[in-house]
């Protein structure tokens, strides 16, 4: 009994593991460069990587009619078996529109298992164990990703079309599901309400604008930490690879611990949250060494993952079972967008000034209102 728990929880986590995939096979870029010039140009090959991120925000859009369609299993069925069998394709099939098809379709998999890989945890379990699950599943997330990318490296130094065997784990996946994880009765779901009112609309709205703007600062931090100055002289690769894996790595951490901190701090860990982001945001500006730079940005990683967490806890917890894969998709999809407006935040930021100093005092100050915000709130609701 305890060994099939731990199978069907397994099982479920490993629904997150190829989620944050996509960019994986950006280290193979080299070679298929070489491969496909001079035919097709450097923007033409860099679109492979990043195409299936068109797929996943309309597979989000598209979610809650498909919703209506598909129930839980048929849904990831589907979803494990696009992801799977259009992410190896390019192993067998270099030609150009055949790929890009495929990493179309390979995005449209991840679309559909992206918001049911987080919302069917607040549907199967209750209480701590929910919490605890919540927090785990995003540091498999984490693990899932880096392990990829450390693994198409190791397959690049054979081929680089090896590069897109990783996707297969999908099928592994896909059979732990089937074979441990027992499908929800029904009679549970009628029981739920049928629609969202417009407190969850306002609420899912609020969350999806914050988890965006935490993605965004994130993103930030990814396209600015390489062009960091010490001495007047920017830091070399190596060193802001090291920064950048520092930042996310920290995630993980953030993720096992997060039942514990909820346990302890309980609701003002959002707050809380935002002002030690804020904190850390106002340290990298401010940094003027390498050293200030990495406990800055680590923090930032630390506190960025809680929030992120967080945030699909208070859906569970305030939205009825049945719709959470729907606001989870609303969520998500503002997750994509603070990711993808990121680089035109920064270009509006430089409009001001352009220096790294500005940018993230910027953030830091709106980090901190939204603290004052939350702060606010929370002491108004405790009132009434």
């Amino acid at each position: 009994m305890i060994m099939t728990k731990i199978l069907e929880k397994m099982s479920l986590l490993g629904l997150s593991l190829l989620l944050i995939s996509a960019f994986s096979i950006s280290t193979a870029l080299p070679p298929m460069l070489d491969y496909y010039s001079p035919t097709y140009n450097a923007s033409q090959v860099e679109l492979l990587v990043s195409v299936p991120s068109f797929s996943v925000v309309a597979m989000l859009l598209l979610n809650p009619f498909v919703d209506k369609w598909l129930n839980d299993r048929q849904l990831i069925m589907t979803g494990l078996i696009l992801l799977s069998s259009a992410g190896i394709f390019p192993f067998f099939v270099q030609w150009y529109p055949l790929v890009l098809l495929s990493r179309l379709v390979f995005g449209m998999g991840i679309g559909f298992i992206n918001a049911k890989a987080i919302s069917i945890i607040s549907q199967r379990y209750q209480g701590k164990e929910r919490i605890q699950m919540l927090g785990i599943r995003g540091s498999v997330e984490l693990i899932g990703g880096a392990s990829c990318s450390l693994l198409v490296g190791q397959l690049l130094k054979i081929h680089w079309t090896l590069a897109f065997l990783i996707y297969g784990f999908g099928f592994i996946i896909l059979a732990m599901y089937l074979l441990f994880v027992p499908p929800i009765e029904k009679k549970e779901i009628q029981k739920s309400k049928q629609g969202l009112n417009k407190k969850d609309f306002a609420m899912i709205l609020g969350m999806a604008l914050l988890s965006g703007f935490v993605i965004c600062i994130n993103s930030s931090i990814s396209l600015r930490v390489p062009l960091f100055q010490v001495d007047g002289k920017t830091i070399v690769g190596g060193e802001s690879a090291l920064v950048l894996s520092l930042e996310q790595g920290i995630g993980i951490a953030a993720g096992l611990s997060f039942a514990s901190l909820l346990a302890h701090i309980k609701n003002r860990l959002l707050p809380m949250a935002l002002l030690c982001l804020s904190i850390c945001l106002f340290g990298i500006a401010l940094a003027n060494n390498l050293l200030t730079l990495i406990l800055s940005s680590v923090g930032v990683g630390f506190f960025y993952s809680i929030i992120l967490t967080f945030i699909f806890h208070r859906l569970s917890e305030c939205i009825a079972r049945n719709l959470l894969n729907k606001a989870t998709a609303y969520v998500l999809l503002g997750c994509n967008l603070g990711s993808a407006v990121s680089p035109y935040v920064l270009k509006l930021l430089a409009l001001v000034s352009s220096s790294f100093s500005w940018i993230f005092l910027a953030y830091a100050i709106v980090s901190f209102l939204l603290f004052l915000g939350f702060l606010l709130n929370s002491r108004m609701v405790k009132k009434a």
